[in-house]
């Protein structure tokens, strides 16, 4: 049973061990160093850290699952390994690592890794199961951070503090500062992306400089894909690897302990009728609201929205189905289905504009009491609803004093059902301050739902943005030239839009060979300092470096899977290290660079494409094509006037 797995006679032999071996020696060999007495209590003490460990280590070995209705269930009893690959196009499946507890080979290698994906990959679950890892078997000093507590009042190592700091004691912060330098530490930064927006610059600024100081430890990042992650350039970037059919199909099992209704799913998902949503069993979240969908109705929904809408019904009627009674927990609120999803959409928008997922129970109120001023037909008491949101329809959840959604794309599908169902005249406003917006990675997932809610809303205010950008860039781009083939122009052009780049080329020395990125990272930041915003690729056998701004690459992908003919085919790059550039020099490539060398001209073109495995290149003529369509349409739409007649 869950409570006697988590008990303190359960948990308490692994963290005494973790202590004596541990903890014990490096206090001991600390206060050697700094000439203290024990009894001056200047750092942390062993039952100090007993009780941290303890407390996160019970913490992180719970799930609250999504897909059973926030019941708690063991981490370790859902978790299924996922594999991460090195973020560049020449990882090879070989290369992949599968993440079943702590990798110790691969932090040995780089020391400092980021983990980033895209929604629902599971890059929580997967640092929380490194963590229970380390503390199992004494790899070093794990330290968890939840980015989205970090703020410009409370920076990361204030956080640190307060997570040993007990109730009877604070510590001494330079002095626990100059502890964590002596190495030995495994930080585990989870969630970058959540760190609100007004904060990002202070916070990253301030965290950047912490892990320069305390460069003798070892450190994990994870994060939704962010722009602003550039300024980790020493970090090695991995992502998670998509579930197989295999892997998703023990996921589905797990859930209902080879029940029934998994076996049921997996039989149908098996008889090729639903290869539309392969790409859903792909995704760890998704493949969990599919077992939650399949629960409620015995149907596979075929599109996302349509299964957080099923998942939202499910929580609603909260009925379980096993025991067959049709019991229905009682809403405080007396609200219906229909004016409870009506609250939670303006729920949802509130949080999406104030960019956090996380809220003490005061701001978390005043949000429910703005929704309720936004819906005056409806009589309920915020607090009543507070309560329906943590018992009833539990689609937030508890966090010590904090309360948070139970997952982040919870409320964007809520956020997104605001814009196409509420906003009514602000809906094409909204859409479009999204597109303008320097934050435009914070809303892909949104408007991945906002697709498939409302495909006319996404052309008319996404895709023809777009293509009205890349039409008028490539207008005011285009050249004639006698030496450069009108193709490669094209590439160069759409391979530099919204991209700005510089290329690098360094000589390895001998030492460098066996770890050729770390002093060559340390050459880039160098220069990366002028230009934070920058990112850098490394082509390993001569080291070509390509550094680009490229903040739409996002919202290009997601246009390119929902739209791939408005894009040139991907083609296949093989990498020539015959090239003629300097060594040591750092080139800004534009349109004209190389005019005069035809074959060094198009081979910048093929690393320049080769620089990111989400370079998207749109077609011209297609775009003024689509432009011209979009157009059209909202030409009949506005000769209104035939719709009435006759009435």
């Amino acid at each position: 049973m869950l409570s006697e797995a988590l008990s303190m006679a359960a948990i308490k032999p692994v963290i005494d061990s973790f202590i004596t071996n541990v903890i014990a020696p490096k206090l001991n060999s600390f206060a050697e160093l700094c000439h203290l007495k024990y009894n001056e209590l200047l750092i942390p003490r062993e039952e100090h850290f007993q009780e941290y460990l303890f407390r996160t280590y019970k913490k992180y070995s719970i799930i609250n699952t999504l897909v059973l209705k926030n019941e708690q269930r063991l981490l370790k009893d859902l978790y299924i390994p996922l594999s991460i690959c090195k973020e560049n196009l020449h990882s090879k499946e070989s290369e992949k690592t599968k993440i079943e507890g702590y990798p110790i080979a691969l932090m040995n290698e780089y020391s400092k890794i980021l983990i980033t994906d895209t929604a629902g990959m599971g890059k929580s679950t997967l640092a929380k199961r490194i963590y229970l890892d380390i503390v199992e078997k004494g790899y070093g000093i794990p330290l968890y951070i939840e980015m989205r507590r970090l703020n410009k009042e409370r920076l990361i190592l204030s956080e640190i503090k307060g997570q040993i700091d007990s109730l009877s004691k604070e510590f001494d912060l330079k002095l626990l500062y100059t502890f964590i330098q002596t190495g030995g530490f495994i930080f585990i930064l989870d969630g970058y992306d959540e760190i609100s927006f007004g904060d990002r610059a202070i916070v990253t600024a301030n965290l950047q400089d912490f892990i320069s100081k305390a460069g003798n430890n070892k450190f994990i990042l994870t994060s939704r894909p962010e722009e602003h992650l550039a300024g980790f350039g020493d970090f090695q970037r991995f992502k998670i690897n998509s579930l197989n059919k295999n892997e998703a199909y023990e996921l589905l099992r797990k859930y209902d302990a080879q029940g029934e209704t998994s076996r049921l799913l997996i039989s149908e998902l098996k008889t090729g009728k639903y290869e539309m949503i392969n790409e859903f069993l792909k995704n760890p979240l998704l493949v969990s609201l599919l077992f939650a969908a399949f629960d409620y109705k015995q149907t596979i929904p075929l599109k996302k929205h349509i299964f957080y809408r099923q998942v939202y019904d499910a929580y609603f009627d909260s009925h379980d189905l096993s025991k067959g009674d049709g019991y229905i927990h009682e809403k405080q609120s007396k609200l219906d289905i229909d004016d409870f999803d009506r609250v939670l959409r303006h729920v949802g928008y509130r949080c999406l504009k104030c960019q956090k997922i996380e809220f003490d129970k005061v701001s978390l109120l005043k949000i429910i009491d703005d929704a309720k001023s936004d819906c005056v037909d409806l009589n309920f008491t915020s607090s009543d609803f507070f309560h329906d949101l943590l018992n009833a329809v539990p689609l937030f959840c508890n966090d010590g004093q904090y309360y948070k959604w139970v997952h982040k794309s919870i409320q964007e599908y809520f956020a997104a059902q605001f814009i196409y169902r509420d906003a009514k005249e602000n809906q094409d406003m909204i859409l479009t301050a999204m597109y303008d917006s320097d934050n435009l990675e914070k809303y892909i997932n949104l408007l991945d739902f906002y697709y498939d809610i409302d495909k006319w809303g996404f052309m008319k205010n996404i895709v023809k943005l777009m293509c009205k950008e890349y039409c008028n860039y490539y207008e005011h781009s285009i050249f004639d030239s006698h030496d450069i083939d009108s193709n490669d122009i094209d590439d160069r052009i759409g391979s530099l839009f919204k991209r700005e780049v510089c290329m690098f080329r360094h000589k390895l020395t001998q030492e460098e060979f066996v770890n050729p990125f770390c002093n060559v990272r340390n050459m880039i930041n160098a220069y990366l300092r002028k230009r934070p915003n920058l990112t850098a690729l490394f082509h390993e056998s001569s080291v070509y470096v390509v550094n680009y701004i490229y903040p739409y690459r996002a919202l290009m992908k997601l246009v390119h899977d929902k739209l791939p003919d408005l894009f040139k085919p991907k083609a296949s790059i093989a990498m020539d290290d015959d090239i003629n550039l300097d060594y040591e020099k750092i080139y800004k490539i534009d349109l004209h660079s190389f005019e005069f060398d035809k074959t060094t001209y198009k081979l910048i073109n093929q690393y320049l494409q080769g620089g990111g495995s989400s370079l998207y290149i749109l077609k011209y003529n297609a775009c003024k094509e689509e432009i011209n369509k979009i157009d059209l349409i909202l030409n009949k739409k506005s000769c209104t006037s035939s719709i009435v007649d006759g009435l």
